[in-house]
């Protein structure tokens, strides 16, 4: 009697687990891991722009790969995976960058996402395999351009993580920044020229390689000001991709 009992129990308990773990990774807004800690860590690392690698050595990083590693991305919905795969690509990248100390990459070093590898959800990966993680989980088109790969000519290191019930937004948020910053885009209004910093132009091709289509596209992250010069000057408007922005306004005399 007490052994039937004990198998009750222990089949109750199962079933208990199975519907818990059911209901979480059905959950829109759950996260496959917790990231309060690492983004509090990641937060300290920002200094003025640049990122302080030393945090790789702490028991809060350590803690947030083990469970990166052990994690189960694809038992849940898309905005937790996209957000698990951003968070773990911007960490792992602090990682990389602290091995490799002194060197600096650009996006012309196709070698750079690839040098190392990282055990994460059971399986050794690289920044790259990321990134394709990120595009595959993803409907946004700008997603790997919102993400920085560790050198001045590309995406800005981000402020913070990114959580399930807010990525979308963490997306647009980064796609703004870069955007809005004249090192990545500039409007000259006098030739209708809109200079765009050469690493952007994988964005161009991905919508089509029509300058028309890639204005709309950035269009609603402009300021107002911006936005209503180049739409005054959208018939003659033409995109020039560059990997130096010219500050033609600033030189003009008045």
């Amino acid at each position: 009697m007490f052994r039937l009992i004990c198998c009750l129990f222990a089949i109750l308990v199962s079933v208990v687990r199975i519907d818990a773990q059911t209901t979480l990774q059905s959950d829109e807004h759950a996260d496959v891991v917790d990231y309060s800690s690492i983004d509090s860590l990641w937060r300290e690392s920002i200094d003025r722009g640049r990122l302080r690698t030393a945090a790789v050595g702490s028991e809060v990083y350590r803690r947030f790969r083990d469970q990166c590693a052990n994690a189960t991305p694809m038992a849940y919905l898309p905005n937790a995976r996209l957000a698990f795969w951003t968070n773990v690509y911007v960490v792992c990248l602090m990682e990389a960058m602290h091995l490799r100390v002194g060197y600096r990459s650009t996006t012309h070093d196709s070698l750079w996402l690839r040098r190392d590898t990282f055990v994460i959800a059971r399986e050794r990966v690289t920044l790259d395999d990321m990134l394709r993680r990120v595009e595959a989980c993803s409907v946004l088109v700008h997603a790997r351009e919102c993400l920085p790969t560790g050198s001045s000519h590309g995406a800005p290191l981000p402020p913070t993580l990114a959580t399930t019930r807010r990525v979308r937004v963490w997306y647009r948020d980064m796609l703004r920044r870069i955007v809005r910053s004249e090192r990545n885009l500039l409007f000259d209004p006098w030739s209708s020229t809109l200079q765009v910093s050469a690493w952007l132009r994988p964005l161009w091709i991905r919508l089509g390689e029509r300058d028309g289509t890639f204005v709309d596209y950035v269009m609603p992250q402009l300021t107002e000001s911006i936005a209503a010069q180049i739409a005054l000057c959208a018939p003659r408007l033409r995109i020039v991709f560059s990997d130096r922005i010219e500050t033609w306004r600033k030189a003009r005399p008045r």
